[in-house]
């Protein structure tokens, strides 16, 4: 380890308490291996609980001649202390500054982690963009799905990005890049190298976007001369084929304490128009039963707790035989999500063994109508079904997933939804009666942000004002229902979760502001030449490029526009089976 200056040694204890504290931490000797600081933008707590970030940790360190340690956002009392200090952000496992790594990867869940990542370059000593950087500074390099579901505002600062699941990509990338360092080849061969040797690497900086005198995208073009594809191929991973993902490490410090989280499938067949890793991870793809036994069967710290995690966990066709076998083993399942038309008496009687007082069910717009138009597909009674089998069990807190600001809705749909709450309410209450504590139901409204690759990727963000407007309305229509609790996010980050959701380059400058000059978001607005309403608030043309589109996920554009004309009917479309088979999307294959 390298001694910690003086003024750095409060940081230095606290990454040796949480080693101290975490079960499962892999450590390898710097000597002869190529050395990667994989980054989380934000907190510890908050990236120990994320199982891509894990999953991706574990993988690069079973892969021969490679280390990685891990690097998270510094926590409040930290922060400014490395920002008087710049070049000393250090990895956990051994305490070493991120410039003395070899590469830099970060994993990226969200967008609007984006600022946190590139005031982790600064505090790293590191030239945020990419074509500052020199051969004395660590390779930057992203991945994750807020990464590659639209690349381009991260585009300036990112060496290179990649563009799928790790599974498929990891190992090729070692292979190349071990090849490539030997021969020693300066900065842009290597990135060029990496760019046209291994499908799946966007390497920004070898492609020109070209837009029109309204400042519309035209094109992202490859060098001229290069061996570069026109666009960056997705790469899939086949679950049947690789290792369950599953936590590495498990601590009492995550969000989810001292609990091994377990993904059970990947991709959502279920179709619904606002979600994009229903879209991007098609196929739907489950694990097998025997593989994910073998998993929690060497968990690590051989704790009880197992969190099962799926875009929509009760959907993998085993999931009886699944929580049968993990009860069996004497472990508290939990879930991260449950459809409420697929509340089997299997997930029931995990739920209760596992002790649960409170459970989440999404349906996501309060009317019939709207729900049609989001593609659901749940009825009214259905919802009301799930609330009456969960608490006839005993389950009487439910937390109900909601948003606002999707396309065609009205006042009528708010007042649906605030319909649909009575009557959960009603019946969550008239099972409380007797008992020695009433249910309560907790809403969690969320702002729609329109995104990439799916079927609204074309339609406007409603508004901050608008956003506002209605969850007042909300408020004051459940002020008096008893029991009943509303908690909405703030407007103005959806907003800007959808400037990088759907920006191009030039999102860059707003970024930059924010992240590495520490500027305030409306500052930021203010003082900028664009306009970033321009990207959020604008519907799109129907044969307008967009920026994403340098990503080559194999949907059809004409489906989704489809489907999107589909919404705006108030049509359904059916789910793909869970065998696969699907022939409209250009994904599934038939």
């Amino acid at each position: 380890m390298v001694p910690p200056e003086p003024m750095l040694a409060k940081l230095v204890r606290r990454q040796q308490m949480w080693l101290a504290e975490e079960e499962g931490t892999l450590r390898k000797d710097w000597r002869g291996r190529a050395h990667i600081a994989l980054a989380f933008p934000n907190r510890y707590a908050v990236g120990m609980s994320n199982l891509g970030f894990q999953t991706v940790y574990g993988a690069l360190n079973r892969l021969d001649g490679v280390l990685c340690e891990r690097v998270f956002y510094p926590e409040p009392e930290d922060l400014g202390l490395l920002r008087e200090n710049p070049g000393h952000l250090i990895s956990v496992e051994s305490q070493r500054p991120v410039r003395d790594f070899d590469l830099l990867f970060f994993s990226v869940s969200f967008e609007n982690d984006f600022p946190n990542l590139i005031d982790m370059l600064v505090l790293g000593g590191i030239p945020p963009r990419s074509g500052d950087r020199s051969a004395g500074h660590p390779f930057v390099a992203a991945g994750g799905v807020a990464a590659f579901l639209n690349p381009e505002p991260l585009a300036v600062f990112m060496d290179f990005i990649f563009v799928g699941e790790s599974e498929e990509l990891l190992a090729d990338f070692r292979d190349a890049w071990s090849d490539l360092s030997r021969k020693a080849n300066p900065r842009p061969e290597l990135l060029r190298a990496l760019g046209e040797g291994v499908p799946g690497i966007y390497v920004p900086s070898l492609y020109r976007p070209d837009y029109d005198g309204q400042g519309l995208l035209r094109s992202i073009a490859p060098a001229e001369g290069s061996r570069l594809p026109e666009k960056v191929r997705y790469r899939r991973a086949d679950l049947a084929r690789s290792s369950p993902c599953a936590s590495v490490i498990v601590t009492p410090r995550a969000e989810f304490s001292g609990t091994m989280l377990l993904e059970i499938g990947r991709g959502c067949g279920q179709g619904c128009r606002f979600c994009a890793a229903g879209f991007v991870y098609r196929p739907a793809r489950y694990a097998p039963v025997e593989g994910l036994e073998e998993c929690v069967d060497a968990r690590p710290g051989g704790g009880s707790k197992v969190g099962l995690v799926s875009a929509a966990v009760s959907d993998h066709p085993r999931i009886s035989a699944l929580c049968e076998s993990f009860i069996a083993r004497g472990l508290e399942l939990s879930f991260s999500s449950l459809r409420a038309d697929t509340l089997s008496d299997a997930v029931l009687n995990a739920l209760m063994a596992g002790g649960h007082k409170a459970v989440a069910i999404a349906p996501e717009a309060g009317s019939e109508r709207l729900r049609r138009v989001i593609n659901k597909r749940l009825g009214r009674e259905i919802i009301l079904e799930a609330a009456d089998r969960l608490t006839e069990r005993g389950i009487l807190n439910l937390k109900l997933y909601f948003m606002i600001g999707l396309p065609t809705e009205t006042l009528h749909d708010l007042e649906e939804m605030v319909d649909l709450v009575k009557a959960i309410q009603h019946r969550v209450l008239s099972r409380s009666r007797g008992r020695r504590k009433m249910g309560t139901i907790t809403l969690s409204i969320h702002s729609f942000v329109p995104k990439p690759f799916t079927p609204f990727q074309w339609s406007p963000f409603a508004g901050v004002s608008t956003l506002k407007e209605r969850a007042r309305w909300i408020q004051a229509s459940l002020r008096k229902l008893p029991n009943v609790r509303a908690h909405f996010d703030l407007p103005k980050w959806a907003y800007v979760q959808a400037l990088f959701s759907r920006g191009d380059r030039r999102v860059a400058d707003f970024l930059e502001q924010v992240g590495a000059g520490r500027m305030p978001w409306s500052q930021a607005m203010k003082e900028s030449p664009h306009n970033a309403d321009f990207w959020v608030m604008r519907e799109r043309g129907e044969l307008e490029p967009f920026p994403w589109e340098i990503v080559d996920t194999g949907l059809k554009r004409d489906f989704l526009r489809q489907e999107l004309q589909r919404a705006l009917q108030g049509q359904e479309s059916p789910a793909c089976p869970p065998e696969g088979g699907c022939v409209r999307c250009g994904v599934c294959g038939g």
